[in-house]
């Protein structure tokens, strides 16, 4: 995890608190801000960590298997 992946989580959760203090105190329509700060901070830590574990490590193709056709498996099959 790198530096800025770090802070962009600890901002999202000192957000969440934020915001769920507030609630508690009764202004969530005043406050309504913080909620959508953390969300947006939130997706780009989700974000950033996407792309890194699709550049870590390529998607690989699993080969496929090849059914054989001949007439010794048609007649186990029947």
């Amino acid at each position: 995890m790198k530096l800025i992946d770090t802070l962009l989580l600890s901002l999202t959760v000192a957000l969440l608190i934020i915001g769920i203090y507030e609630v508690f105190m009764g202004r969530f329509v005043e406050n309504y801000w913080i909620f959508m700060l953390m969300m947006i901070s939130f997706f780009g830590y989700a974000y950033r960590r996407r792309q890194q574990e699709g550049a870590a490590a390529p998607p690989q193709q699993e080969p496929t298997a090849k059914k054989k056709n001949t007439k010794k498996h048609q007649k186990q099959r029947r």
